[in-house]
């Protein structure tokens, strides 16, 4: 038997069994069917495949697995048809025929849920007679077998928006059933390098692939070619970019101008000064073929137009104008940051701790030089998750800003983040001087920190007293000493909204709170060692990221959440066995 039993009370899991599960599967199935109307657009005659949900029974191998994997389960327990109301507005009635984008939904899922490492494994098994078979009937698929192509062509059409709308779809589902409450939500962000190589410069753009190189231009590049220059570069035509890089290499101490490398030569034997190369540099550079020395070109960036006029690109170009720079800590080598050309995955988790349940319940894609802290409303706004009063939010320190701390405060939440000092002083001295520590606990005019007296809710302070713990003749002499409480001092959430909030910073309960943090990072791994394993595609562009980054939500959602039901059924004794 390869399932255990979790280590929770039959009560506490009895709502989450197989037969609830189903039960709540129809309620969606129904909810889905009255709401998401909108037709798709080209008819059904003229679908490759045909996606039809129906019922279907769920048997059950020796080992506790279902047979035909996780993916059977979804199928017949789900339907998927409302998938195609999401992507109507990504077809047209033109054009020729094409697969039922249900089915092609379905087949993204089961690759990633059922843990196929690429889709050439998973094509080959969904064409072979028996393995493929239960995907081709749940899918709707006769006579037409979709390939790697058709998948890819499914990816390139519909992008990333309508599967993130999916995912909205699932997590309704499991807050419905139970298994997502959102009192406790962890956010965080994970880097994913783009098919494509950095070439050094980081503020490249669209217009670097089509740089005009007027008079002026051809007559400085034919004054290196004279000089002797091997390699013939011009400035770089946008004054802001000549700014950025002055500025970052001066405070390097080696201040230099970025160049636009446009012509590389090497010398050539002199028999052959008049070949059709030879004449080509001398027009580019408008020479008389004479005054060049024997040459042969390496490589050229220069092409001329129709009307003879000269253009240049930029060789620092990359192949993805959408990819950015990011920086993650080397997991080989911590002290050190990594370079990631490519994108980020910011990702929240929803926590249910009492039932040991971590599952992903939004995702967003970004170039890789966004800051996550910034991106964080924009992101949370799209979280399938309502917001709702004393709902606790988790982050690490780089969303450590102002707005987050507002913006979950003025919901009614309670923000977990991580103090970034920013340089600041953190010597007991600097702190002393600023008149409180770094928890945000202020000191009594005798240097000793206070201790908080609890938090007011309808002001959105803290109070804090000193408690008079000094010794009777230094009470005798404090000016407080005579108070109750003695010293007193009130700090609200609006003056420090980074150090102040119904969580006091840096007690038990806000570290037994950010720990929990760690399932985001986990909910990254996931994603990486199971949901997509082995190779993943290799693609480039914001479109691209962001369907993949969904699609691996959803699979990742739905696999956890269908091995805890099973599970819990299992550890009901609920489960059917096969017999071996």
């Amino acid at each position: 038997m390869s399932r255990t039993k979790l280590p929770l009370s039959q009560e506490r899991i009895a709502p989450f069994d197989l037969e609830a599960f189903v039960h709540a599967a129809a309620t969606l199935n129904q909810h889905t069917l009255e709401t998401f109307t909108t037709p798709f657009p080209k008819g059904p005659e003229r679908w490759l495949s045909h996606y039809h949900f129906q019922p279907r029974p769920i048997e059950f191998t020796a080992e506790g697995e279902v047979e035909g994997g996780l993916s059977w389960l979804l199928g017949a327990t789900v339907d998927l048809s409302f998938t195609r109301a999401l992507f109507a507005p990504d077809y047209s009635k033109e054009g020729g025929h094409c697969y039922d984008p249900a089915s092609s939904f379905f087949l993204e899922v089961a690759s990633r849920v059922d843990r196929y490492s690429d889709y050439a494994h998973f094509c080959a098994d969904l064409r072979q007679q028996d393995k493929g078979r239960r995907y081709r009937e749940l899918a709707g698929l006769h006579e037409a077998i979709p390939g790697e192509d058709d998948l890819s062509y499914f990816r390139r059409r519909v992008g990333g928006e309508a599967i993130e709308a999916a995912l909205a779809v699932f997590v309704g589902l499991f807050r419905t059933f139970g298994l997502i409450t959102g009192e406790l939500l962890a956010t965080d962000g994970q880097l994913e390098p783009s098919c494509s190589r950095f070439k050094g410069c980081a503020y490249f753009s669209p217009a670097c692939r089509q740089l005009p190189v007027d008079d002026a231009d051809r007559q400085e590049l034919g004054r290196q070619l004279q000089a002797g220059a091997k390699r013939l570069e011009l400035r770089c035509p946008f004054p802001e970019v000549v700014q950025k890089v002055l500025h970052a290499t001066t405070k390097q101490g080696k201040p230099r101008e970025p160049k636009v490398a446009l012509l590389e030569v090497e010398d050539g034997p002199a028999e052959r000064a008049t070949t059709a190369g030879h004449q080509q540099l001398a027009e580019l550079l408008s020479l008389p073929p004479d005054q060049l020395p024997p040459l042969r070109v390496k490589w050229s960036r220069l092409t001329q137009g129709p009307q003879g006029e000269l253009w240049g690109c930029c060789p620092k170009v990359p192949s993805d104008l959408e990819a950015r720079v990011g920086y993650h800590i080397d997991t080989k080598a911590p002290h050190k940051k990594e370079l990631v050309f490519g994108y980020l995955h910011q990702k929240t988790t929803n926590i249910a701790i009492e039932l040991g349940l971590e599952l992903p319940v939004g995702t967003s894609t970004y170039p890789a030089n966004a800051s996550e802290g910034s991106r964080y409303r924009e992101h949370r706004a799209k979280v399938a998750i309502p917001f709702r009063p004393q709902q606790v939010e988790l982050a690490d320190a780089g969303y450590d800003l102002v707005e987050n701390y507002q913006g979950i405060r003025s919901r009614g939440g309670i923000p977990i983040i991580a103090y970034n000092p920013r340089h600041e002083g953190l010597s007991p001295e600097a702190l002393l001087a600023r008149g409180y520590d770094a928890h945000g606990t202020p000191y009594a005019p005798c240097g000793r920190p206070c201790r908080s007296n609890g938090y007011d809710y309808h002001s959105d302070s803290r109070q804090y007293i000193c408690g008079r713990p000094c010794p009777m003749p230094e009470r005798e002499r404090c000016p407080h000493g005579q108070k109750v409480r003695g010293y007193t001092h009130r700090m609200s959430f609006t003056e420090y909204p980074r150090l102040i909030g119904p969580v006091q910073r840096g007690s038990a309960t806000w570290k037994i709170l950010y720990a929990a943090r760690t399932a985001s990072e986990r909910t990254n791994s996931y994603d990486q060692e199971v949901i997509d394993p082995g190779h993943p595609p290799k693609v480039r562009g914001l479109k691209a990221f962001r369907f993949a980054g969904a699609i691996r939500t959803v699979a990742h959602l739905l696999r956890r959440a269908l091995q805890f039901v099973l599970d819990v059924t299992y550890t009901l004794g609920k489960l059917p066995l096969a017999k071996t």
